[in-house]
């Protein structure tokens, strides 16, 4: 017998005969390098885009915009910077207390607070104390957009300026509230970003304590 022994058509019979085992074989080997091959590419395109992720990853990651929170120097020293944002109650107890301690600070004064008490600025500025910006309305500065932070920092640079005669060029975000917006926004206009290391812990009781 010829083929007719593994495939056989009987027009009479209207019956095909075919060797169920070597097709299941041959359809096996044939499932068997499809998969394989689709293995290899599914594998290849997930490599591809995990390369491509971490590539837009390296690539999109900007450095942190960081203010200034103290300075190194080889002798041992302290800035002392205090924010005026309030009222001018205790201005002149202040003064008096650095004065007589020989001590001089950078006072970060709120343009709102320099339009009611353009005196108090003036007394600051004319016993040698640096002045610097606090913002001009006390906002939180990291959900301002670039329009709005040179906004605030022009307006109050203005009026402080004007009334001290003193150029400024320092500025504190209130609360400490920064973003890189922020800080490079005040860069680009000219100023420098000042955070604080230490916090005091004023109380109402000894506001004064360090002077002590």
């Amino acid at each position: 017998m010829d083929d007719a022994r593994n495939f056989a058509v009987s027009h009479k019979r209207g019956t095909a005969f075919i060797d169920c085992h070597e097709v299941m074989m041959m359809f096996a080997v044939y499932t068997g390098k499809r998969f394989v091959l689709v293995l290899a590419v599914t594998l290849a395109v997930v490599c591809c885009l995990l390369g491509t992720v971490k590539t837009a990853i390296r690539t999109n990651a900007v450095p942190r915009e960081l203010p200034i929170y103290s300075v190194n120097t080889p002798e041992k020293q302290m800035a002392l910077t205090i924010n005026c944002a309030w009222d001018d109650s205790d201005v002149d107890q202040l003064l008096q207390i650095l004065e007589d301690r020989n001590i001089k600070a950078t006072f970060f004064i709120v343009g709102d607070w320099c339009d009611k008490y353009p005196d108090a600025v003036r007394k600051l500025a004319d016993a040698g104390h640096e002045l610097g910006s606090h913002s001009d309305t006390h906002p939180d500065m990291a959900r301002q957009t670039r329009e709005q932070i040179t906004a605030e920092l022009n307006a109050s640079r203005r009026k402080i300026e004007d009334v001290s005669g003193q150029e400024i060029h320092l500025f504190r975000p209130p609360s400490g509230s920064y973003n890189n917006l922020v800080v490079s926004a005040a860069r680009a206009l000219g100023w420098e970003v000042i955070q604080w290391s230490n916090d005091i812990g004023y109380t109402n009781s000894n506001p004064f304590a360090i002077g002590d």
